[in-house]
């Protein structure tokens, strides 16, 4: 363990070196356009996505035909005065077409704001307002979500828009254009036509090339939104060169090759579709198979058709129990979750997963584990800090570093955001003038310099890889006239890791039954924040201070799962 240098105690403060800065440095150096063009250089034929939407339809485009249909969509963005700088609303499912539009937006210098396709439409209505978004393309529908609609919900003027690019709508009064791609070949008035932008051709193409030239890795690739410890997500700003350096970096950490096929049915506007699965493959030449949703019958045909080497997924278990039960084994997989005995006879030849620690606001993983660590290091930490990156453990009271072994809060200094958009007071609370993200994560660090997380201080849950805001569910609970108080906890979940049970004081005059406030909640919150549970009590634990007793609630929900 590496001791600090004015104190004679050691202290668990995993450095970086010069070779780690190098490595950094370099493999941030470039834009997403620029590293794009770079494996597509390698062999214009490759395979680079490999789509199947709902329907279970595919679609396969080679690096060269990806790098023609992003130069063709940002000519025509570039038409229509997306400018280097703007925000770009991304509101769409797993599909080609996210990844062209992504990609088109920031290869002209937009930022994109992708949209979670669970979210309501009060919650879509904060983001596209939040991050002052000019530029929204989004699909027509999915399943029972009517985009158009929604939109028309949030902004009423689209309803009755007529002609494109001049949408004037007080509720969003940053909002322009409007892009939609109709998967059902339906079209709206006030919307411009996807399909037609990618062909608009002409001096539109020489324009977004000077556009593109004038790109840098410092610019602004993405503003992704986290709900984090409090009531209102926050818009972390990423950078190009930072996002670019990530899916290098944690590549070669755990292996990966130009040759690897990786399945994901992770979701783009989440970090395990983009951070992980694109950004993993595509800078290196690799091939991303993915589905535009979870669907465990459409994951094994795909797995058994397309023989991935690499299958992570936060739902994975079920996907390999459904091929068990099937006497369905996956041989191709070298590099995926081996959960049980169960799961060996699924995946045979899996001798490896990556086990990360890190955030949004690290570009994911910030740490992680690899092929060469110690097996037992592999199955019990998030493994060490990527090339670049330091991580100091630190007690969150005092500020004080901790000892080798004790738990403290993450403070992370490297590959790291910017901060958050249009918000200086949180910025000022996540960065300190040091460079450091109070990461408000629990890790200790053991004589190996290896990561160990331990949870959370944050007011959140992770409920199947999202980020829940357990103040947003309690406020929304609270808002209902028959509730006077509620407290929301995160509670061990087989399925999700975690999920949200609620405690809840109903108004002595208002009776109402749990299944009637789940109803009620529906409408106002994306599934993934709904409560599992609903326990309707007296009164809620408090401190002296009034506060919530956020610790016997804990206690509460622990002791009663274990009853």
């Amino acid at each position: 363990m590496i001791s600090d240098d004015s104190a004679t105690r050691p202290i668990a403060w995993i450095k970086t070196d010069d070779a780690g800065r190098r490595a950094l440095e370099e493999a941030r150096s470039r834009t997403l356009w620029q590293a794009l063009s770079d494996a597509a250089a390698l062999d214009p034929s490759h395979v680079a996505l490999v789509a199947a939407d709902d329907h279970g339809r595919m679609q396969r485009l080679t690096y060269g035909e990806l790098l023609t249909r992003v130069r063709n969509l940002s000519a025509g963005l570039a038409s229509i005065g997306v400018m280097r700088g703007d925000r770009v609303v991304l509101w769409m499912t797993n599909r080609l077409e996210w990844v062209i539009s992504c990609f088109a937006a920031v290869r002209i210098g937009a930022a994109v704001v992708p949209i979670n396709t669970f979210l309501k439409p009060r919650e879509v209505a904060y983001c596209i307002t939040q991050s002052g978004a000019r530029h929204l393309i989004m699909l027509d529908r999915f399943r029972k979500l009517d985009m158009p609609a929604m939109l028309a919900e949030i902004a009423p003027a689209f309803a009755s828009a007529r002609t494109p690019g001049e949408l004037l709508e007080p509720e969003a009064p940053d909002l322009r254009n409007v892009i939609l791609f109709a998967r059902e070949g339906g079209r709206h008035a006030g919307a411009f036509d996807w399909a037609a932008l990618e062909a608009v051709g002409g001096e539109w193409l020489d324009e977004a090339d000077r556009m593109a030239a004038a790109v840098t890795p410092d610019d602004v690739i993405m503003i992704k939104y986290t709900s984090g410890s409090t009531g209102f997500p926050k818009g972390v700003m990423l950078q190009q060169g930072r996002w670019v350096a990530v899916g290098l970096l944690h590549g070669r950490r755990t292996g990966m090759r130009r040759d690897d096929v990786y399945f994901s049915m992770m979701p783009f506007f989440h970090a395990g579709g983009s951070m992980y699965g694109q950004m993993s493959m595509l800078p290196i030449g690799g091939t991303l198979v993915f589905t535009e949703a979870f669907d465990v019958e459409l994951a094994i045909r795909l797995i058994e058709q397309e023989q991935p080497t690499i299958f992570i997924s936060a739902l994975g278990k079920e996907v390999a129990m459904a091929a068990l039960e099937r006497g369905i084994a996956f041989p191709s997989v070298r590099i995926g979750h081996v959960h049980n005995e169960a799961a060996r006879a699924v995946l045979p030849n899996a001798t490896f997963a990556f086990s990360p620690f890190g955030l949004t606001e690290t570009y994911g993983p910030a740490c992680i584990t690899g092929p060469d660590d110690p097996p037992e290091k592999q199955l019990t930490t998030s493994g060490r800090p990527l090339p670049g990156n330091e991580v100091r453990v630190v007690d969150p009271v005092t500020g004080r570093d901790v000892g080798p072994g004790e738990i403290g809060e993450a403070w992370i200094r490297g590959n790291t955001s910017r901060g958050y958009w249009n918000k200086p007071e949180e910025t000022a609370r996540l960065l300190d003038a040091d460079g450091w993200v109070h990461s408000e994560d629990l890790v200790s660090v053991d004589a190996g310099g290896f990561v160990h997380y331990c949870g959370r201080i944050k007011l959140m849950a992770k409920v199947g890889g999202e980020n829940v805001s357990l103040e947003e569910v309690e406020s929304i609970v609270t808002s209902h006239e028959a509730i006077t108080h509620c407290a929301a906890v995160g509670v061990a979940d087989a399925r999700k890791a975690e999920a949200v049970r609620i405690y809840v004081v109903r108004r002595p005059d208002l009776a109402i039954a749990g299944d009637a406030l789940l109803a009620w909640l529906r409408p106002r919150l994306a599934h993934f924040k709904l409560p599992r549970e609903i326990v309707f009590v007296e009164e809620l634990p408090r401190l002296g201070n009034g506060k919530l007793d956020r610790i016997t609630l804990s206690q509460w929900a622990t002791q009663e799962i274990a009853a």
